[in-house]
């Protein structure tokens, strides 16, 4: 008895050694900068990683597959750039990235871009992008390619054998799945998962009663804006306006804000306008991002993350995500990024 409670124990211990995965991060700039990434994952933690003539590495341990983002600063670089981050996902096999800056500029201010270039992905990471390309080019306003869509993201959750893999799958991809299929999926869950960030994403998403409709009017909606005084959506009647729903821990928001400073610049002397919702949770944060970015528009939040209730109102269920208003506060697109936004508004407004 005695043998087989040491067994047990050490059987226990080890599920829970075995729960947690060592990742590893790797990477080279084709030039030899010198700098810091910062790196940030594990519900919480940050690090900075030291870059020396260009190269970097690090090691650290999650619950894979885990959603890092790293933030580049490098010396030697003029201030009035802007560096730009990189998320992707890292499990037991090592990430080797490459990596080159690229100066770009807009009506507002230069920045820096980075490319990256994977050498080798994580598995989960390779799984999510072949699944993105599977998807590629269906239109989910169109019924036709919507349930092909779902075909395809069922066919691969049928795959995967992870809970945790299959919940953020569902999550990023919830917008090809039917309200009452994620809510057959959620349930199929066990309660780990279903209390989890995904679980609650894919909940929300499957539970929201308002659904976002080309042709449609916006339903009015308040938020306390970045001085703390409360915001009403009625205020933006008469305007064409993009409502951006972001955060400033958003790799791909904060890539995305200088399209949106350049489209704000070029027309809001036309009739257009945009608000920001966050889904922050601490306010310095946010304020740092705005002021980083120059995002000179109003912002709002309630700085409840994933729970914002304007975010949950209108089952936004990823960042970025967006809504463009007319003047009588009708949806005339969705989801409009760079030179996709600017034609839109040229075709409203010039």
């Amino acid at each position: 008895m005695k043998k087989m409670t040491l067994f047990l124990a050490a059987f226990f211990l080890s599920s829970l050694v075995f729960a947690q995965t060592k990742f590893e991060i790797s990477g080279k700039y084709k030039t030899p900068v010198n700098g810091v990434m910062q790196i940030s994952y594990g519900g919480g933690k940050s690090d900075s990683i030291p870059i020396l003539n260009g190269s970097f590495k690090y090691q650290g341990t999650v619950e894979a597959p885990y959603l890092i983002s790293l933030f580049a600063s490098l010396k030697n670089i003029p201030s009035e750039l802007r560096l730009t981050g990189m998320s992707f996902f890292v499990d037991g096999r090592p990430t080797i990235v490459e990596l080159d800056t690229l100066t770009k500029k807009n009506t507002r201010f230069n920045f820096i871009d980075t490319k990256v270039t994977f050498v080798q992905k994580s598995i989960f990471q390779e799984k999510s992008d072949l699944l993105r390309s599977e998807l590629n080019g269906l239109d989910v306003s169109k019924d036709e390619d919507k349930k092909k869509a779902q075909e395809i993201v069922l066919a691969n959750l049928r795959r995967n054998k992870s809970e945790k893999e299959r919940s953020i799958l569902i999550s990023e991809n919830s917008r090809f799945l039917s309200k009452d299929k994620m809510m057959d999926l959620y349930n199929g869950f066990s309660d780990k998962i279903r209390s989890s960030s995904y679980g609650v994403q894919i909940k929300n998403a499957a539970l929201t009663k308002y659904k976002l409709k080309i042709g449609e009017t916006l339903p009015l909606f308040s938020q306390k804006d970045s001085k703390g005084d409360i915001f009403k959506s009625s205020n933006l009647k008469g305007k064409y306006v993009l409502i951006d729903f972001w955060a400033s821990w958003c790799v791909p928001c904060r890539k995305d804000n200088p399209n949106l400073v350049n489209a704000f610049t070029k027309f809001r002397n036309k009739g257009f306008d945009i608000l920001g919702i966050s889904l922050d949770t601490k306010r310095s944060n946010w304020l740092e991002a705005i002021n980083a970015d120059g995002l000179t528009w109003q912002h709002v939040s309630d700085l409840q993350g994933w729970d914002n209730e304007v975010a949950s109102m209108f089952s936004i269920t990823s960042v970025p995500s967006n809504i463009l208003i007319d003047r009588e506060g009708k949806i005339i697109a969705l989801n409009l990024r760079g030179e996709e936004l600017e034609k839109k508004l040229s075709e409203v407004l010039l």
